[in-house]
């Protein structure tokens, strides 16, 4: 009897110091790594919006992690490399969207060092006429180093309607 006492004991303390492990913030951690607000989210969305619609191709580049995975809304398939990556962003800035305009957006907090910035644009270009429409992206951003980056993006046109 008094193993299976003993026993329950120890879970039941290894459950509690697990619990409150979990409460705590990680080693090494700032208050402001403790949590991260929506309206800290959206100005960090709202400067990456800012940097988009520069049309400033090292700018825009700048944005995104090293090993980004991307899908473009101008493209089928996804860059082999950050060279090609690099030479899309190249060709959106060259499109001179003298017309972008978020039509919606939908910030989901993930943990304090990431977030998914979701929404819709209207686009256009008088360089470009062909390419003007609806696009519809999902940006994963994510802080490692004290710096969000966007780690993941998806982007397409918006389906005409039939």
């Amino acid at each position: 009897m008094k193993h299976v006492i003993s026993t329950c004991a120890i879970a039941l303390i290894a459950v509690g110091v697990t619990a409150c492990n979990k409460a705590e913030a990680p080693k090494g951690s700032t208050s402001s790594e403790a949590s991260l607000s929506e309206a800290d989210a959206a100005k960090v969305a709202d400067d990456t919006v800012k940097v988009w619609t520069s049309m400033d191709a090292a700018k825009i580049k700048a944005l995104y992690a090293p090993s980004v995975v991307a899908y473009d809304f101008a493209a089928a398939a996804l860059p082999k490399d950050r060279a090609e990556f690099d030479k899309r962003q190249d060709d959106f800035a060259a499109a001179k969207l003298d017309g972008a305009s978020q039509v919606e957006r939908k910030i989901q907090i993930l943990s304090p060092n990431s977030f998914v910035m979701s929404g819709t644009w209207n686009m256009t270009s008088s360089t470009k006429p062909a390419g003007n429409g609806g696009i519809r992206c999902t940006d994963v951003f994510q802080n490692d180093t004290g710096k969000w980056t966007i780690v993941n993006e998806h982007c397409s046109m918006v389906p005409k309607p039939a």
